[in-house]
């Protein structure tokens, strides 16, 4: 049910991350949110609050379904495979639709940007980048685009390596249509192909800078290798460095005025690449980013006695039994107490404390 209920928020207009976690938080379940209208509504507003009213679970679970039939996932906030390293961030979306290996997320992940009409030199750099650190163990992350995002993900194919795609449109619509072959091939490869937007959503553009704070969201360094003044991938690089990522970026002639944003990212302080072979060994070396702790809310006393329970890992049956509470209001309480950051839930229905 719970997914369910998630989805079914997501699906509504008008209702963004932030706004579905704040509802989740307040309101763990469809029936608890039924219930609590008013308040709801003194949460939210009016307006927000009849649009997210409006969620419907049969709706949802049709979704659920052509998904299925597409051999495509839907993941929630509420599943065990969903990315980490989105977890900690408030705009993180609620539902991803995946296809492909998601697992290729945990190791060191690396997003390539830049521009749809990338110099020559600029395309050898992406391919390259992207070979390179597919060879080296890592995963690269960009957005299926023309130019630069294009040449970084079949390097990373070339290097043998798993590659991360983050469309802006529906899984089912993936664009541009002509990169239909490569994300194809991304799949068989053993890479993975995610999106937050429902089936059917087309490539409207202002998809593109909620897909780029995902790119960003999802990687643990973000190298823009060419962008003019205006692009997108500076917008990656923007959310980048609002999350305390690094950002590098690969210099070229300041008379190339497709290089004018990276070039001058450089100048504001990105780091500058100067050697391929070398940028990799910096970037392996590194730590791997922690993704900010979530804010934890206050338990009442029948959650801070289910977290008491959770010292070590426990099937939800067990934590059943040993509380004695309906299967029902168990699993309220769990999503609610993962939403506050205080429980995470593994495979198999294990859930543990957040230490």
């Amino acid at each position: 049910m719970e997914r369910t209920y998630i989805l079914a928020l997501h699906l509504r207009r008008g209702v963004g991350p932030k706004t579905v976690r704040k509802v989740l938080s307040s309101f763990p379940t469809f029936e608890a949110l039924l219930e609590g209208r008013e308040r709801l509504k003194a949460l939210l507003g009016e307006a927000k609050a009849k649009a997210v009213l409006s969620a419907n679970l049969e709706e949802a679970e049709r979704e659920m379904e052509r998904a299925e039939r597409l051999g495509v996932r839907v993941l929630t906030l509420a599943d065990p495979d969903y990315p980490e390293g989105l977890k900690g961030y408030d705009v993180a979306p609620p539902v991803l639709y995946v296809k492909g290996d998601i697992s290729i997320l945990g190791r060191r992940t690396v997003a390539v940007v830049g521009t749809r009409y990338p110099s020559e030199d600029a395309k050898v750099v992406a391919f390259e980048l992207g070979k390179g650190l597919a060879e080296a163990g890592a995963t690269v992350v960009s957005g299926g685009a023309y130019g630069i995002d294009t040449q970084a993900h079949r390097g990373a194919i070339a290097g043998g390596g798993g590659t991360a795609v983050v469309l802006g449109s529906g899984i089912d619509r993936p664009y541009p249509r002509e990169n239909r072959g490569l994300f194809a091939e991304v799949v068989e490869r053993g890479g993975v192909l995610l999106s937050e937007f429902p089936l059917g959503t087309p490539p409207n553009p202002g998809n593109f800078p909620a897909r780029n704070r995902v790119i960003s969201a999802l990687s643990d360094v973000v190298v823009v290798v060419q962008a003019p003044s205006k692009s997108g991938a500076l917008i990656t690089a923007s959310w980048a460095l609002e999350q305390g990522k690094d950002v590098w970026a690969v210099p070229f002639s300041p008379l190339d005025r497709r290089a004018y944003g990276s070039n001058r990212l450089i100048y504001d302080g990105a780091k500058p690449i100067y050697d391929i072979g070398h940028f990799i060994e910096d970037v392996l070396d590194a730590p791997l980013l922690t993704p900010p702790a979530k804010e934890r809310g206050e338990l009442d006393e029948a959650e801070a006695f289910i977290l008491d329970l959770l010292r070590e890992p426990l099937h939800v049956d067990e934590i059943a039994y040993r509380s004695g509470m309906p299967i029902s209001r168990l699993y309220t309480l769990l999503l609610t107490l993962q939403m506050k950051g205080y429980v995470r839930e593994l495979p198999g229905k294990l859930y543990e404390a957040v230490p």
